[in-house]
């Protein structure tokens, strides 16, 4: 309950330039801040509206094309954590599922007969 109000103090830490680092929460300071919608102002700049997921804090920002990359950069390595997080997930699912079959068939439990419309 606590831990949201500490945060959100940052006594003596330094705090990510939120202009550059849109992936941090300006409120609670974590760092799970996505866009929600986007579009091009003029060929410079984005206006971006965005969500924190740890505390629902909704913000909007025109930032610049490089600030805007950088975010975008920063969005794709986390999505690749999470693909790498759920292959494993799903492996390791698959395999369950898998040894249920090879043991159900060793005992008799289905045959080819299961598997006919």
């Amino acid at each position: 309950m606590f831990s949201r109000a500490f945060t959100r103090l940052w006594i003596g830490q330094d705090r990510p330039d939120p202009d550059v680092h849109l992936e941090t929460c300006a409120m609670c300071g974590t760092d799970f801040v996505n866009p929600v919608d986007w579009e091009p102002v003029g060929e410079t700049h984005w206006w971006m509206l965005m969500r924190c997921g740890a505390c629902d804090t909704w913000c909007e920002a025109t930032v610049t094309n490089a600030v805007a990359a950088r975010f975008d950069l920063e969005l794709d390595r986390r999505m690749d954590i999470l693909e790498r997080a759920w292959a494993k997930i799903d492996t390791a699912a698959m395999a369950v599922e898998v040894e249920t079959m090879i043991q159900a068939l060793r005992r008799g439990l289905i045959d080819a007969a299961d598997f006919v419309r």
